[in-house]
């Protein structure tokens, strides 16, 4: 029988579980890049290539959110990169939700997005200016894109 003050060494052991938080993070972070789209105005009020970028990262990050309830983090970094086309076109295909217009509009985006040309002043954005930026993916259809897979891309499912 113990006495009353002593201590003594009390060990639990619980069985490991596993939880996989990357679909509901990525799916978040997706939302947080599309609100700040909708939040964004240039100060000159002129061109900007921020709500592109913006849009397309939600956009992988949405799409990205999908593939990780199958596969971890390292498989579709390695797998699909930046690259919003080859990440949209493995999904199941229930989940490809968009138009065949979207789809081009998404694969043009995707064209820009995967070099970076939304984040840097490259060759490919100096020949955009001076085209007036007309090979530059249709901002609202891309807004679409980006709210219609983020409405459709509840994590909790499958």
């Amino acid at each position: 029988m113990e006495e009353q003050g002593e201590t003594r060494d009390v060990t639990v052991y619980l069985k490991s579980i596993e939880v996989n938080l990357s679909p509901d993070a990525f799916h978040l972070y997706a939302s947080h890049y599309y609100r700040c789209k909708q939040d964004f105005e240039p100060p000159d009020n002129g061109f900007s290539p921020v709500p592109y970028f913006l849009l397309c990262r939600a956009i992988e990050l949405e799409i990205k959110a999908r593939h990780l309830k199958h596969k971890n983090l390292d498989e579709v970094k390695v797998g699909f990169g930046h690259h919003l086309m080859k990440a949209y076109n493995a999904l199941d295909v229930q989940e490809r939700i968009l138009s065949q217009r979207e789809v081009a509009v998404l694969a043009t985006a995707d064209e820009i997005y995967s070099d970076k040309g939304f984040e840097y002043f490259t060759l490919r954005a100096a020949k955009a200016a001076l085209q007036g930026y007309s090979q530059f993916p249709d901002l609202k259809t891309l807004d679409t894109i980006a709210k219609n897979l983020i409405d459709s891309g509840s994590t909790r499912r499958g």
